[in-house]
């Protein structure tokens, strides 16, 4: 049996199930930072660029346990000190609770002028500046310049007593996760604190984990159009580095499917890593949720006492490789487009839509009468109630442009044709500014239609029964 895919940072990486290529990036991370000590006076904050999801946890973690020895290593994982309500202070105390030296006075002090700063910060221009108006509300401006170089001392002071022990590495490193999960206002608050006080030191860097989409929300929700976030972030980190944008999706599927029995000349994880790269579900985070409810589909399957019907994956030597990518197409549209699955299969919404868009791309009156009656017959409610062998046999309109109708997206901006009969049709015809998983699953039923088509005379179920078998299942 196949374990669930664990959502936290991988941290027994190999090669074999390092799926995002977490080492190779790693170990050119671990080069720059040991052999760049030397820069470390001036060179303080850096960055790893990722999507959500896109392993930036992992590869800290990775890099957290290489650079042990070389460095002093801190893992502050922001989100879970979000409460605090000052991110800034929270790291401080973190810092100091991880390390054994008596910096009473690097607390004190440091509170009083991260509670002030976290009350006065703003940007006026792409680099974090104090409002000194508010800055006078809770600490005159005299008093916070001193507590400025007190800091600047007492947190130079914590620096030499950790890095001067006996064995102790010369440097301190600091990696920030799980930014992209806090408030706009606690993340800005925590890299400009960062940026004005904590790069007072000598001998400490930080790693920020960043996820450049929530930076930009951030600033544009505290600050509108005044600050780019571009330029926000060049101002924050003095270098940055990008996460790997290729990566082995099919490292992930083979955990849950190590099964090599061949169907039709390939294995089951060759056939669910082909269909998610067509419909484009690559995002790795995404992939281990989806397949873990696939795989809690299985378990019940298993379970030979369970009097209840469960879609008809390929399990034990029965089920179809369609009905199989179907389940895992529903399970991706209801977890990631909750919208589009409650519009799925609704062909009254369809006929309505689609008729709009052809009505205002075809001028001509009879030709937008014979697009939109071919549009009618094409989505019968029968049909779809129907099992796909059986209606597939019974009638003998287009069969193909009849199935992958259901499947294409009920919005649409603009509709040339009413008829789909193939990919190339579809594109030209099918206008959309966003492109869905809906879109790309139409995409998929058309290049893939000739074995499509041989799984449906054992097929079990409807397209409807499908569709309530997965909502009252997941």
């Amino acid at each position: 049996m196949s374990k669930l895919l664990s959502n936290l940072p991988i941290e027994d990486l190999t090669p074999e199930n390092d799926y995002i290529g977490i080492i190779e990036k790693g170990t050119l991370l671990k080069s720059f930072f040991l052999n760049n000590k030397h820069e470390y006076s001036k060179i303080k904050i850096f960055s790893i660029y990722g999507d959500w999801g896109s392993g930036k946890s992992t590869l800290m973690k990775y890099l957290q346990k290489e650079l042990k020895g070389s460095f002093n290593t801190f893992f502050f994982e922001s989100w879970e000190f979000e409460s605090d309500n000052n991110l800034a202070l929270s790291l401080l105390e973190f810092l100091v609770s991880k390390t054994d030296s008596k910096t009473d006075k690097l607390l004190k002090n440091g509170k009083n002028l991260l509670d002030g700063f976290s009350k006065a910060v703003t940007l006026k221009t792409p680099i974090a500046n104090l409002n000194m108006s508010e800055v006078d509300k809770n600490i005159n401006k005299e008093s916070f310049l001193e507590r400025k170089e007190q800091f600047k001392t007492d947190f130079r002071a914590w620096e030499d007593k950790i890095t001067t022990k006996p064995k102790s590495p010369d440097y301190n490193i600091v990696f920030i996760d799980d930014l992209d999960r806090c408030e706009p206002e606690n993340i800005l608050n925590l890299l400009s604190a960062m940026k004005l006080f904590f790069t007072y030191g000598k001998k400490t860097v930080f790693l920020c984990g960043i996820d450049k989409k929530a930076i930009r929300e951030a600033v544009k929700t505290k600050y509108g159009d005044v600050v780019k976030a571009n330029e926000y972030l060049e101002k924050i980190f003095d270098i940055s580095f990008s996460m790997p944008n290729t990566y082995s999706v099919y490292k992930l599927i083979k955990r849950c499917f190590p099964n090599k029995t061949e169907i039709k000349n390939n294995t089951l994880a060759d056939y669910i890593n082909k269909f998610f790269s067509e419909i484009n579900f690559r995002n790795p985070r995404r992939v281990k949720k989806i397949l873990n409810k696939y795989l809690i589909i299985e378990r019940l399957k298993e379970n030979s006492d369970l009097d209840y019907k469960l879609p008809n994956i390929i399990f034990n030597e029965k089920g179809t490789l369609f009905e199989t990518y179907l389940t895992l197409y529903l399970l991706i549209l209801k977890e990631f487009e909750p919208e589009n699955f409650e519009l799925l299969f609704n062909l009254s919404a369809k006929r309505v839509n689609y008729g709009l868009a052809l009505k205002n791309s075809i001028s001509d009156d009879s030709r937008y009468k014979n697009a939109y009656s071919t549009l009618e017959i094409y989505t019968k409610d029968e049909f779809l109630n129907a099992q796909f062998n059986k209606f597939m046999i019974k009638n003998n309109y287009n069969m193909l442009t009849i199935f992958s109708t259901f499947f294409t997206p009920t919005k649409v901006d603009n509709l040339q044709l009413a008829v789909f009969s193939n990919s190339n049709d579809f594109v030209k015809s099918f206008g959309l500014s966003k492109k869905s998983y809906e879109y790309y699953f139409s995409l998929f039923i058309f290049n893939n239609w000739k074995s499509i088509f041989e799984d449906l005379s054992n097929a079990e179920y409807s397209l409807s029964y499908y569709k309530k078998m997965i909502s009252n299942l997941i």
